[in-house]
C-alpha cells in the first residue's frame, strides 16, 4: 500500500476540507499491509522465507544479521494474513552464527502440519548443517539431520518439496520428497575449492542422503543458491520428480544451473552446470519447476519440460525456460534454453507455483516516476514462452519516501483461497521492517467488514462528488475504499475528525469505506451515484 512507513513514522496532513484533493490512487491488488516484525540497526541485513500450509496458515521466517548478531524468528498467521504471531525466536548455538536458514511447510490441518527448517551454523573452525521437523505450533522439535564440516565455511541454503504434487505412483518420493541445496567453501582442501551439495529425502523427511553435485576451485565461487522440485508426466515417458538448482557462480559473474531426477541419479548427472551469462551486478538467481502431476508438461502445446529461471543483472530481470530439445537422456546445454529479458528497471525477482491454476507466480521491485513499487503477475505454464499473454502487472505495494526502499519480496499461493500472498522488507538507515500482504482483503469479505460498523457519520450518502467523513474524536486516520469484491480501489490519510472525500473518480455503485486510527476502526457503506 502507498507509503508503508506512514504507519510508523508519518501521518500526511491533507488540505482543509473545502479544498481536499482526490484520494491518492491505490494499489491495484492486495489488502492492508501488515507489519510482521521490526529490526533496529544502522546497517541491517535481513532475509526472509514464506510458506503457506494447505489450510491457509501463513508461515514467515525472518533471518536477521547485524555483524556478529544473527537471529531467526518464525511467525504465523491463522487469520488470512490480518495478524501474525511470533512462534519462535532463536539465537544460534554457542560459538556459532547463522549463515542462512530456510523453511518448508507440509500438511493440511493443525494436527498434521509440519514445519521443516534447515539452518547453516558457522564459526572459525567448522560449519554445521542441521535439519529440524516441528509441529504446526513450532513445538515438538526433532533434529533429523546434523552434520559438522571441519574447515568449511557455509554460505547459503535453500529448501524445496513436492508435497503438493508428488508422483501419483510414489516414485521419487513417498509420501513426498524434500530437497536442500547448500553451498560453501573448503578452506583446508588442496586446492581450496567452493562446492555445491544436494541433500534429499525420498521418504517424507524420515531420512536424508547427501550428494556433492559441483565443485569449483577458488573462494566464494558459488553463492546465492535456490532449489525447486517439479513434476513430470507420461508425455515425457517418465513420472519421476525433477530437481533444479540455480546459483551465482564465478564470483557473481554468471548463473549456474544443475538439474537431475530428485534422487540425483548418477546415470543422468551433468558433467558441469549450464552457465547463463550475466552482464554484471548479478543477484538472486531463482528457479521454479512446474509442479502439477495432473497436467502434461508442455510449452506452446508441445511436449516439453517446464520450468522458469529468473535472475537480476544490471537492474534488469532475465528469464530462461526450456526448449523442446531440453531433456535428460543426453546432457543439455545453454542452447537448449531460451534466455531473454523479462523486465527492465527491476530488481529482486522471486517465483512460486499455483498447481490448481497451473500458474507461475512472479514478483519483483521497480521504480516508476519516483515511486518505488512491488509488482506481481502470473503466467499460465503452457504460455511460459509468451510474456505478452501473462496477467496484468499488479501493484501490491508502493512507496514514495526516499528514506525507505523495498528489498526481497517473496510470493506464495494460499491453497485454501487460490490467491497470492507476499512478504517483503522495507529498509532504512534505522533498521528494516518485514511486511506482509495478501491478494484478498484481510477481513474475510465485505460481509465481515459490514459487521464492524461504528459511530462514524458519512454524508451525503449516496454521494455524487464528495462525501464528508465525520468521526466522534479527532485522530490521525487512514481511509480505505473497497469495492464489493473486497478489492482496494482507493486510499488516503488525514488528520482531524472530519475529512471531505472526493468520489468523482469512482464508478457508480456500492462500496465499503473503512477508516482506521490508532485506537478506533469505523466502517460504513458508501453509495456513489
Amino acid at each position: 500500500m502507498k507509503t508503508k512507513a506512514l504507519l510508523k513514522f508519518i501521518v500526511a496532513v491533507f488540505a482543509a476540507a473545502i479544498c481536499s484533493p482526490q484520494l491518492t490512487q491505490a494499489q491495484t491488488m492486495g489488502g492492508d499491509d501488515v507489519l510482521i516484525s521490526s529490526f533496529s540497526a544502522m546497517q541491517p541485513e535481513g532475509e526472509s522465507r514464506l510458506a503457506v500450509a494447505d489450510n491457509g496458515w501463513i508461515y514467515v521466517m525472518a533471518h536477521y544479521k547485524d555483524g556478529t548478531d544473527t537471529q531467526v524468528k518464525i511467525f504465523r498467521s491463522v487469520d488470512g494474513g490480518a495478524t501474525y504471531q511470533q512462534l519462535k525466536h532463536w539465537y544460534p548455538e554457542g560459538g556459532y552464527q547463522y549463515a542462512d536458514f530456510d523453511i518448508v511447510v507440509t500438511g493440511k490441518n493443525a494436527s498434521d502440519i509440519r514445519v521443516w527448517s534447515v539452518e547453516l551454523l558457522v564459526k572459525d573452525s567448522d560449519s554445521k548443517v542441521v535439519i529440524f521437523r516441528r509441529d504446526a505450533d513450532m513445538a515438538n522439535s526433532a533434529r533429523i539431520y546434523d552434520e559438522t564440516l571441519p574447515n568449511v565455511e557455509l554460505y547459503d541454503v535453500a529448501m524445496a518439496s513436492n508435497y503438493r504434487a508428488p508422483s501419483p505412483t510414489g516414485a521419487g518420493g513417498n509420501p513426498f520428497a524434500l530437497g536442500i541445496a547448500v553451498c560453501g567453501y573448503n578452506k583446508a582442501a588442496s586446492p581450496k575449492h567452493s562446492f555445491l551439495d544436494y541433500i534429499f529425502s525420498l521418504d517424507g523427511g524420515a531420512t536424508f542422503t547427501k550428494s556433492r553435485v559441483y565443485t569449483q576451485n577458488g573462494t566464494r565461487q558459488i553463492k546465492d543458491v535456490d532449489i525447486s522440485i517439479g513434476s513430470t508426466t507420461g508425455d515425457l515417458l517418465n513420472t519421476w520428480p525433477i530437481m533444479g538448482i540455480v546459483f551465482a557462480k564465478d564470483d557473481y559473474s554468471s548463473v549456474g544451473f544443475i538439474s537431475n531426477f530428485v534422487d540425483n541419479d548418477p546415470g543422468f548427472a551433468w558433467s558441469s552446470p549450464i552457465t547463463l551469462a550475466a552482464s554484471g551486478n548479478l543477484s538472486r538467481p531463482r528457479i521454479q519447476m512446474m509442479l502439477d502431476h495432473d497436467s502434461e508438461n508442455t510449452i506452446g502445446g508441445k511436449s516439453c519440460h517446464n520450468f522458469m529461471i529468473v535472475y537480476e543483472t544490471q537492474n534488469t530481470i532475465k528469464y530462461a525456460y526450456p526448449k523442446e530439445s531440453f531433456g535428460y537422456l543426453s546432457e543439455p546445454s545453454v542452447d537448449d534454453l531460451t534466455v531473454t529479458t523479462l523486465v527492465s528497471n527491476a530488481r529482486y525477482p522471486a517465483l512460486s507455483y499455483d498447481k490448481v491454476g497451473n500458474h507461475y507466480l512472479f514478483t519483483y521491485a521497480t521504480e516508476e516516476d519516483g515511486v518505488r513499487k512491488l509488482k506481481y503477475q502470473w503466467a499460465q505454464y503452457d504460455n511460459l514462452h509468451k510474456p505478452d499473454t501473462w496477467s496484468t502487472k499488479y501493484v501490491y505495494a508502493s512507496e514514495d519516501n526516499d528514506n525507505y526502499y523495498f528489498t526481497q519480496p517473496l510470493v506464495d499461493i494460499d491453497p485454501s483461497k487460490l490467491k497470492a500472498c507476499w512478504i517483503w522488507f522495507i529498509e532504512s538507515q534505522g533498521g528494516c521492517d518485514l511486511w506482509g500482504d495478501t491478494e484478498w482483503v484481510h477481513a474475510n469479505g465485505v460481509e465481515d467488514i459490514v459487521m464492524q460498523e461504528g459511530s462514524m457519520k458519512l454524508y451525503p450518502n449516496p454521494a455524487q462528488e464528495y462525501a464528508v467523513i465525520s468521526l466522534p474524536t479527532a485522530a490521525n486516520c487512514k481511509a480505505v475504499v473497497y469495492d464489493m469484491q473486497g478489492r482496494v480501489v482507493a486510499e488516503a490519510s488525514f488528520s482531524g475528525n472530519e475529512y471531505r472525500l472526493n468520489v468523482q473518480h469512482l464508478a457508480k455503485g456500492t462500496y465499503m469505506l473503512k477508516v482506521v486510527s490508532d485506537t478506533e476502526r469505523f466502517v460504513e457503506k458508501l453509495i456513489v451515484e
